[in-house]
């Protein structure tokens, strides 16, 4: 199997396997490069705190064995010439000189053991103790390390009060070994901790990769038509959103398919009823040509022609908005007059039916449309209005202008809209039990106007007729 780099599962097994390769990395360097610098920090200030505890003591002998004893470190307290008065390390819980200088009477080792030391003397001053004199000169306190081959010692001093110094020392060199034994540990540990931590990253990719697998794999279901998808939930919330957001998606997508199956259904059936006649009209023509109702039946065919030509047309601009096809050519437009000329369009063709249009529109009203569009937005609104025009047969037209903005309105006093039909009043083919179906018109109208950056509605009630309108800024120069 072809391994996808690419791939969630992939980058996640990465990301962690690098992760736990920082990790031991830093532990690396933190227990064999810094560990001595770490060492050395804490004794330097486990010294300190220990002269501090010697320096506020009242037995400072007593303190000095226990403390000597306690974290095995060698502690002298000396006079200001360098003369021992008082000492003590891990081994030796105290020692006193006598008046001689030497150790035989306060040696807790006694005689026997004594004579191993040159000259009877138990403790002898470090041979560094000059140069700790020196650095020490009149400071308080003074703390520095010297370094050897083994790791070195760390020598603290500090002056007492009675003017006595307290001298203390204590190996660094013990944390070198435990560097060599801790290099061999880690050596185990890293080893083992990138095996474990591999397999745990493989296994959390898989984990993780998963459900985003599982939604793909429905995804296509979808791009195949199948829309009766149960998407798994329940591993975390952001699958969970994406899950629901799918559902949501596919619901609307099925509702989308289903809209397009019954306009396709709708158009079908309009389509097929005028061609009907054309066919039927056309073939009297063909038996009867030369009566004197060829004129007539002509005169059907015509009609009808232009009414498939209308239906047609009107398919083919609300594909093309829905696409983004269409461009728009703005310009500086007279609303007024243009809404004047369509109006006065419907005002003979109303005339047989006794529809009449009333207009009210101040003159010069300039906005910045596509004109053709905008034209065609106003016929589909008269046209709609004169389709539902109430018992009154009056539909009227405004154009009026109201705080920068041109607003138009189309109103009939038919019907009305219910409240329960109103939400839906623009969608395509949309079918009301008591206004029929709207076909294609008010959704061209609200693609136009859209596009157009347009704010427009409809204020209706049921029995009291409807009001369409839609408002554009006013353009009172050609200036953009």
């Amino acid at each position: 199997m072809k391994l996808d780099t690419k791939s969630i599962g992939f980058k996640l097994w990465i990301y962690f396997t690098a992760f736990a390769a920082v990790i031991l990395a830093v532990l690396w360097l933190l227990q064999t490069v810094f560990l001595q610098s770490l060492y050395n920090s804490m004794q330097k200030h486990q010294i300190s705190k220990i002269a501090d505890e010697i320096y506020r003591a009242e037995n400072t002998e007593y303190a000095i064995d226990t403390l000597a004893a306690d974290n095995s470190i060698l502690i002298l307290l000396t006079d200001a010439n360098g003369s021992i008065i008082y000492s003590a390390d891990e081994y030796s819980p105290s020692y006193r000189p006598d008046e001689r200088g030497h150790g035989g009477g306060q040696n807790p080792y006694r005689a026997g053991e004594a004579q191993n030391w040159q000259e009877q003397e138990y403790r002898r001053l470090p041979e560094h103790y000059g140069d700790f004199l020196e650095r020490l000169g009149s400071n308080d306190s003074v703390c520095y390390t010297i370094e050897r081959g083994d790791g070195g010692t760390l020598v603290y001093g500090r002056r007492l009060a009675d003017g006595n110094i307290l001298y203390i020392n204590t190996s660094l060199g013990a944390v070198g070994s435990a560097v060599a034994i801790l290099r061999v540990q880690l050596c185990a540990v890293t080893f083992l901790a990138l095996l474990i931590g591999l397999f745990i990253a493989m296994w959390i990719a898989k984990r993780f990769s998963k459900p985003v697998s599982e939604l793909s794999e429905q995804s296509l279901k979808m791009a195949d038509g199948d829309f009766d998808l149960k998407f798994n939930k329940g591993f975390c919330s952001e699958t969970d959103e994406l899950a629901s957001s799918l559902e949501y998606a596919a619901g609307k997508i099925a509702e989308t398919d289903k809209l397009r199956r019954d306009l396709l259904a709708n158009v079908s059936h309009d389509l097929r009823t005028p061609l009907t006649m054309i066919k039927g009209y056309a073939e009297l023509i063909r038996d009867l040509d030369g009566s004197a109702d060829a004129g007539n039946d002509a005169e059907i065919i015509v009609r009808e022609s232009d009414r498939l030509s209308l239906l047609v047309n009107d398919i083919l601009d609300y594909s093309k908005l829905q696409s983004g096809a269409v461009s728009f050519e703005l310009e500086r437009v007279d609303l007024s007059a243009l809404a004047e000329k369509t109006a006065e369009q419907f005002m003979e063709i109303c005339k047989s039916d006794g529809v009449e249009i009333v207009t009210e529109i101040e003159p010069q009203k300039y906005v910045m449309v596509d004109a053709r569009r905008l034209e065609q937005v106003l016929y589909n609104l008269i046209s709609n209005a004169v389709a539902h025009v109430g018992d009154d047969k009056h539909v009227y037209v405004s154009v009026t202008e109201n705080n920068g903005f041109i607003r138009t309105e189309i109103r009939d006093n038919g019907s009305g809209i219910s409240a329960e039909d109103l939400p839906h009043i623009w969608d395509k083919y949309f079918t009301s039990k008591k206004r029929g179906a709207n076909g294609l018109g008010l959704s061209i109208v609200k693609e136009i106007l859209t596009a157009h950056s347009a704010h427009f509605g409809v204020d209706s009630e049921e029995g009291k007729g409807s009001t369409f309108w839609f408002e554009l800024e006013y353009k009172k120069s050609a200036a953009l």
